[in-house]
């Protein structure tokens, strides 16, 4: 009797865990119907709401007492210093071109002026547009609201991307593609590169894949085909824009493998030669059609970004792997958490992947002939990371490095698009485990056993160590041997939260919820200046110190910021002779001081330089203002220039706007200026923070 009753205590409770999971997978089903509807009223809500994942909070720490009386305009998380390439240079170049109405070349920077698509990407008006769906909502939304659509836009589309192709290398399978699209939309790697090159290009090349996925499938209707052709020729513009070859290359050989595989799948079953050949045509006609335009109207700034002394011309023959990077990803959770003591967080930050879990059992499954001309896809993502994994530890000679363009892809740049496509190699392994037979336990434990072994054999002796406590270290071994475990065992229920957890602890925290702009155009000084440019809007501005890429993002004609490419106009006549070139012919945090010495020039980093200009030099540029942290007064005994102050107060920490008046003839120099006149000395190198390079 006893027994009966344990027999239907039990079976009532599996009806109930039953009816439980069925519920959860009808909502589920329910969510992934809906998706595309979610994300638009996400995207409504985010936009309405204003909000942004900025950093631009970073600039209070700059402006310190010249900043507005909130204390942040944060509404969770924190802003993030080391992103120094998204808020002291992406986003003031957006808002920059807001204040001018989105020009291809905008004047405010230097003498010359900057072309903007070379620029980050920002929103241009003209049809190179078309390959920038983020910066769509800057032409009908408004500075802050088009920001606002940028990142909301990004961040879901991404997600739904994501999804398509993971749906497609699961072989349909929902809820592993919901998990992996979660993962790689907050991926570490993906949140600390959000608004730079990482950013789009894993967007873009997504997009690419799913489009030619669709295209030559043969059940995809014609109206969808095209489709596909439009969502193609859109990416594949924003793919070539990106112009940032580091990562490119790499990305273009990944769609190269892709588009061979999807042929080799579909070969069999491609019909109606005459609508792909029309439609191959098509999309050549838009892609070509906008990149030689943007070619033909941007030739000039292009060409001189690709000459810089950095990074135009560095070369890459590959080789020399440190081993221990392949799995940076274990100091991923801790990234958002405290800063790492052997570079940055954004250079450190990883996709999560088991490529060596992948690579050791493969070979298992590839015995099978079925199996090979199933898995045409996945196979082109093994070949792929196999690829770039020959690179980065053999490499090539330098003719063959350069006649096959990874001569542009330093190793560091390889290994997190490595990383990348280790992840997708890893969620389609995963589907394939789903779906053969249980591997035996003696299988399952070796492989577990050597990845441990494997993983703190090579992190223990590296730069880690320095990063992680040994306990940190086992503890992330282990749930790295967890994860693998539950894997191989097939047990989904108990692995979807775990990854849940690490991508939320490790993705979630890196990017602040932040709620418009008022950080910038609230402060005090931004005030200042745009009262000063309301009465006086043709002025050139110096901005010394570390402001000098705040002042354009106002809308100021500024002479010193962050350049692409060198302001040549303006170099000609700072180094008439050209002796300086190398130092200034790059991509380059331009941070420039008046003096009354003759004009020098300092290197603080390969990609920011300090140029202390000469009075005469000044003078000749047509330099009205300066925004300065310096009492300027302290020049005037040198008889060269008066100095009026128009905002700033007499403390070091506080910015100070000056109008400069220079005397028409040659002063004389004073035989022994007074002691509270010296020129103070200054900090070459005032940012503090740390630039990751372009």
């Amino acid at each position: 009797m006893e027994a009966e009753v344990q027999h239907r205590s039990r079976r009532k409770s599996r009806k109930k865990n039953k009816i439980r999971t069925n519920n959860f997978t009808n909502i589920g089903n329910i969510l992934i119907k809906g998706r595309f509807v979610i994300g638009l009223l996400l995207l409504i809500l985010i936009v309405s709401l204003n909000l942004n994942g900025s950093s631009i909070n970073e600039w209070n720490k700059i402006l310190s007492e010249d900043s507005n009386e909130k204390t942040s305009d944060i509404i969770f998380g924190k802003s993030r210093g080391a992103r120094s390439d998204e808020w002291m240079v992406q986003t003031p170049f957006y808002l920059s071109q807001a204040e001018a109405d989105y020009p291809l070349n905008n004047d405010n920077y230097g003498l010359s002026g900057q072309n903007m698509v070379i620029a980050y990407n920002s929103p241009v008006k003209d049809i190179t547009a078309i390959g920038k769906p983020f910066n769509w909502g800057f032409f009908f939304l408004g500075r802050d609201r088009g920001l606002s659509f940028y990142w909301g836009f990004k961040l879901i589309a991404l997600f739904l991307l994501s999804f398509e192709l993971l749906m497609i290398l699961t072989k349909r399978k929902k809820g592993l593609s919901a998990l992996g699209s979660f993962m790689i939309t907050f991926a570490p790697a993906v949140q600390w590169w959000f608004m730079q090159h990482v950013g789009d290009l894993v967007f873009f090349t997504i997009a690419i894949m799913v489009a030619v996925y669709y295209f030559f499938a043969p059940w995809t209707k014609r109206w969808l085909k095209l489709l596909m052709v439009l969502l193609g020729s859109i990416c594949a513009i924003g793919f070539v824009l990106v112009i940032f070859p580091a990562h490119q290359v790499i990305f273009a050989y990944m769609l190269i493998f892709w588009l061979v595989a999807v042929i080799l799948q579909f070969k069999k079953e491609l019909r109606d030669p005459i609508f792909i050949a029309i439609s191959v045509a098509l999309f050549i006609t838009i892609v070509g059609g906008v990149l030689l335009y943007f070619y033909s109207t941007s030739k000039e700034a292009l060409e001189a970004t690709l000459n810089t002394t950095y990074p135009g011309h560095r070369v890459s023959t590959g080789g020399n792997l440190d081993f221990f990077q392949l799995f940076m990803f274990l100091t991923n959770w801790k990234l958002p958490f405290k800063t790492i003591n052997f570079g940055n967080q954004v250079e450190a930050a990883r996709f999560y992947n088991l490529f060596f879990v992948a690579i050791f059992l493969l070979p298992i499954f590839y015995r099978k002939k079925r199996f090979r001309r199933e898995n045409y896809l996945g196979t082109s993502l093994v070949v792929t990371a196999l690829f770039i994994l020959f690179w980065i530890s053999v490499g090539l000679p330098k003719g063959l490095a350069e006649l096959t363009l990874l001569s542009y892809v330093p190793v560091n740049r390889a290994l997190l698009t490595f990383s990348f496509v280790s992840m997708l190699i890893t969620f389609w392994f995963i589907s394939v485990i789903l779906d053969s037979r249980q591997l035996n336990i003696y299988l399952r434990s070796l492989t577990v056993l050597l990845l441990v072994l494997l993983s703190f054999a090579t992190i223990y002796p590296s730069y880690i160590n320095w990063y992680l406590s040994i306990p940190e270290m086992i503890i992330s071994v282990l749930v790295f041997g967890l994860v693998t475990w539950l894997i191989l065992s097939k047990n989904m229920k108990v692995l979807a939260p775990i990854l849940i957890a690490v991508t939320v602890a490790s993705g979630f925290f890196v990017n602040p919820i932040v709620k418009g702009t008022d950080t910038i155009y609230e402060s005090k000084l931004a005030k200042a200046i745009l009262k000063i440019k309301q009465e006086d809007p043709n002025a050139l501005w110096l901005s010394e110190g570390s402001i000098y890429n705040f002042v354009p993002a106002l809308g100021v004609h500024t002479l010193n910021s962050v350049r692409f490419y060198p302001d040549m106009e303006m170099w000609d006549i700072v180094d008439s002779k050209g002796k300086n070139e190398k130092i200034y012919n790059r991509y380059a945090h331009v941070s420039a001081y008046l003096t009354a010495e003759k004009t020098s020039y300092k290197l603080t980093n390969r990609d920011s330089l300090t140029v202390n200009i000469n009075y005469k030099t000044v003078k000749k540029l047509n330099v009205k203002y300066i925004v300065s942290r310096r009492l300027l007064e302290q020049y005037e005994p040198f008889g060269f220039a008066k100095f009026e102050k128009m905002y700033g107060g007499s403390s070091k920490k506080s910015w100070k706007v000056y109008r400069v008046v220079f005397n028409e003839e040659e002063p004389a120099a004073p035989e022994t200026p007074p002691v509270s006149n010296t020129i103070p000395e200054i900090n070459m190198n005032e940012n503090q923070y740390n630039y990751y390079s372009y």
